[in-house]
């Protein structure tokens, strides 16, 4: 069979994988599972953007539904410019798309390691059992759980910027490194800064070490200067590509709660433990999903990509170490895992130097850089085991050859005529060493639970003990089957083919098994019914929606409840405004207001004072039933429920409906969205705002605080009505409000400051104030005036033309590389 229909075959089957996995879910009678997806409010997030691009032919540069309105482009509003994702959401259902996020970026996995392999001039069956396994690896494929979208494409795109970076550095030509940054563009519009960082880091260091052995071997000062200069391009290129999505966060860094360094504590936060580590021989040692016992509050992922995987990768270690590419990837797996434990060890002290990584916690991201370094010294172990060798009759042991010098990798077995490869010996002994865990962790299980201290993890870790040492005999087995593979393949008894189709059916039944991929109660891949379902109305959207003016609610215990995650996205779907909500990087002064201080988290204790839930404009506080007999609940629920009744005893609450678990309280003191304050205070920092907002003295709808002199002639105090006010257009990127005033006043808008935001009253442009800390004011002379508040980025415009230009530069070099290999092609038939 010619490499070209193999070749055919192998990217086949690396696309009918995923879809296999994911078959069910393909077409939109389920939707797949994922927390952040669901609970997080993605799928509401991505519906919302769909149906406003969609609708109107532009982007939604902001978002009123939660947390008192946040920008989007501005506050890394996930894969918003991901254009392939944004042009399927708009002819497919947004829960379909989702589901194929996961199949294509898996598939893409799968194909850029097996081009990358290729490139290594790796054959193609073992660069093809390559691709599966790292698309089947667990740092890719159990990221469906949680919903991290972004983290599995940040991940997926990883080989294919190496195999461009790699056919650039050996064809010398700038389209190639283009195709690069192509690629880490697109890594970078899926939103996921994280991934794209430790991309860069290998990206750069596969560079200088392919730029080294080039050096070394042309001898051209010129050529790396060319090399190096071709490199640089293609990152800025990158950068350009992207400008649209983030310069407009970095315009925002500044208002946003991720702006600044948390310190070395937050960056090692999420660190992955080093026992963790041995998650690689079975995903059941850390206790996965049900029986976590590890030193992190939870895990929803799995570092595990299966045992044969491994078994290759030592193999190449063992008798491939002289290839340069082998210490390479040896040399990356090891940097990768010492950064993914963290603050676990005193090296990542050595990390935080490197510029820009304060800004990011949970450095067990990395991982995925080390799960691809396995893959490829796997494939170089996989191309060891099936490269030809010397067949000799049977019954005859031919004498070895004369010693001499030679290349690792042009190594054969000293007697050909024995039975067993030179690969055998130290995969035999590796499994020993497996097989003595297993026997230790039978018999030691006092010995390792010493290590524990008393408490919740000591009883996970037993709980979990029975799986832990099913999990190893079960790694223990595969190793076995694994040596048997090899062996026969290496002495000719099994066919290249052959061998191939079988380990590739043991490595997905190991990551189907291990992983419980086809249970949907246990496994990483779930699903629930289809949103017109899943979201259905409930009582308490039903109560609310008989309202029709423009308010928000405070949700308190309506949100996830178990495995139910459908709570969170209702509201929005259903067009309720929420002061609640999660977002990456919300606006910091919102998190001053509620009293969330640094955390990126919705912590809104202030909310429980009146006059932070009135500006708020929360008309609606939406509770659980609070039983009447506390008899049968524990000292902490009582104290709860007790709290819950006195805050709702207050004379501004009354119930609007009560259902079988929530009641829907109305705020009788609410403000509207919109009024006129008569006076003003300026107010010298957030702690003098919050402090007047704390004592139920100050009255917020008779004066507003203010950062700075709004330039009206009135008075600081005044006991009467201004005027009034009322919102006409309430649009995402606009809003329109109508104001009749009797003398000078101050508009108050309960949306959010950010400085993107632009005001005209009357057509001419006017100032927008920060009041009360976190919302907008605009002065206002007495009359009837038309206010206009448009959403206008100039860091958004400069963005787009960067990225646009960046494109149009793309499509000249390939436009001109296409002409040139066509003029190569003619010359050389000619010839």
């Amino acid at each position: 069979m010619t490499d070209r229909r193999l070749n055919r075959i192998v990217i086949a089957v690396l696309f009918l994988l995923p879809v296999l996995l994911f078959l069910k879910y393909l077409f939109g009678s389920r939707m797949l599972f994922g927390t952040d997806w669901l609970g997080g409010g993605s799928y509401a997030a991505h519906r919302f953007m769909a149906d406003y691009i969609r609708n109107h032919w532009q982007f939604a540069f902001w978002q009123p539904h939660i947390l008192c309105g946040q920008p989007t482009a501005a506050a890394f509003f996930g894969d918003m410019f991901y254009w392939p994702l944004v042009a399927l959401r708009l002819i497919l259902p947004v829960h379909v798309v989702w589901t194929w996020t996961f199949v294509l970026h898996l598939f893409l996995a799968g194909l850029g390691t097996y081009l990358f392999l290729r490139e290594l001039d790796i054959p193609v069956l073992p660069a093809g059992l390559g691709g599966i396994a790292y698309m089947l690896a667990g740092s890719l494929i159990t990221l469906t759980y949680a919903g991290h979208d972004g983290r599995l494409i940040g991940s997926a795109l990883l080989p294919l910027a190496l195999f461009f970076l790699h056919r650039g550095m050996t064809s010398h030509k700038l389209i190639h490194f283009l195709l690069c940054g192509l690629t880490v563009g697109m890594q970078l519009l899926s939103g996921h800064v994280q991934k794209v960082y430790y991309t860069g880091l290998m990206l750069v260091a596969f560079f200088l070490f392919m730029l080294a052995r080039a050096l070394r071997r042309e001898k051209s000062f010129r050529l790396g200067l060319r090399l190096a200069g071709a490199f640089a391009i293609g990152l800025a290129f990158a950068g350009a590509f992207a400008a649209i999505q983030y310069l407009p966060i970095y315009g925002n860094l500044p208002y946003g709660a991720r702006g600044a360094e948390r310190g070395y504590e937050f960056a090692t936060s999420w660190s992955m433990p080093i026992a963790e580590t041995f998650d690689l021989l079975t995903p059941k040692f850390s206790g996965g999903l049900h029986d976590y016992w590890s030193r992190n509050p939870f895990k929803l992922h799995s570092e595990y990509l299966g045992i044969l995987p491994l078994l290759f990768a030592l193999i190449a270690v063992v008798r491939l170490w002289r290839r340069p590419q082998v210490r390479f990837f040896f040399f990356s797996f090891i940097a990768a895992l010492v950064m993914a434990w963290g603050g676990n060890t005193p090296f990542y002290r050595l990390a935080y130097l490197l510029p820009g990584i304060a800004k990011f916690r949970g450095p067990a991201m990395i991982f995925f850089a080390a799960a691809f370094s396995l893959v490829v010294l796997a494939g170089f172990g996989l191309g060891y085991v099936l490269q030809p060798r010397p067949a000799c009759p049977a019954g005859r042991v031919e004498e070895p050859p004369p010693r001499r010098k030679t290349r690792t990798a042009d190594r054969r077995p000293r007697t050909p005529g024995r039975r067993l490869p030179d690969f055998v010996r130290p995969a035999v002994f590796a499994g020993i060493l497996l097989l003595a865990f297993l026997l230790f962790a039978a018999i030691g299980h006092g010995a390792l639970t010493s290590l524990l201290n008393p408490g919740p993890r000591l009883a996970a870790f037993n709980a979990n003990y029975s799986n832990l040492l099913s999990g190893l005999a079960f790694a223990t087995l595969l190793w076995a089957v694994g040596i048997l593979l090899a062996t026969l393949a290496g002495t000719g008894r099994l066919t290249a083919p052959t061998f191939t189709a079988i380990t590739a059916l043991v490595m997905f039944l190991d990551i189907s098994i291990s992983l419980d991929l086809w249970n949907e109660d246990k496994g990483y891949i779930r699903s629930v019914p289809a949103p017109a379902e899943y979201f259905a109305p409930d009582d308490v959207v039903a109560a609310l929606k008989t309202d029709t003016t423009l308010y928000r609610v405070l949700p308190l215990n309506y949100g996830t409840r178990g495995r139910d995650y459908s709570q969170e996205g209702r509201l929005w779907l259903h067009d309720i405004q929420s002061v609640s909500g999660q977002l990456p990087n919300p606006l910091q002064s919102w998190q001053d207001f509620i009293g969330a201080g640094s955390s990126v988290m919705f912590q809104a204790g202030n909310l429980a004072a009146p006059n932070f839930l009135n500006l708020t404009n929360v008309k609606y506080v939406i509770g659980p039933v609070l039983p009447d007999d506390l008899s049968d609940y524990d000292e902490q629920t009582r104290r709860y429920v007790s709290q819950l009744r006195l805050y709702f005893s207050q004379p501004w609450f009354e119930p609007l409906y009560t259902g079988r678990q929530f009641t829907v309280y109305r705020n009788r003191n609410v403000l509207p969205r919109a009024y006129v304050a008569a006076s003003w205070q300026v107010a010298h920092d957030k702690d003098e705002v919050l402090a007047a907002l704390h004592d139920e003295q100050f009255d917020p709808a008779r004066v507003a605080l203010l950062y700075e002199d709004p330039g009206l002639p009135l008075p600081p105090t005044s006991d009467t009505a201004a005027g009034s006010a009322a919102i006409t257009l309430y649009d995402p990127n606009r809003i329109i409000v109508h104001a009749a005033l009797s003398r000078p006043g101050i508009l108050v808008l309960s949306e959010n400051w950010q400085p993107d935001w632009q005001a005209r009253v009357d057509g001419k442009p006017a100032r927008i104030l920060r009041a009360f800390h976190t919302f907008r004011a605009v002065p206002l002379d007495p009359g009837d005036h038309t206010i206009e508040l448009r959403y206008d980025s100039p860091h958004f415009r400069l963005g787009a033309l960067l990225s646009a230009l960046a494109m149009g530069f793309f499509v000249a070099v390939a436009a001109v590389s296409l002409l040139l290999r066509r003029r190569h092609v003619a010359l050389t038939s000619a010839s």
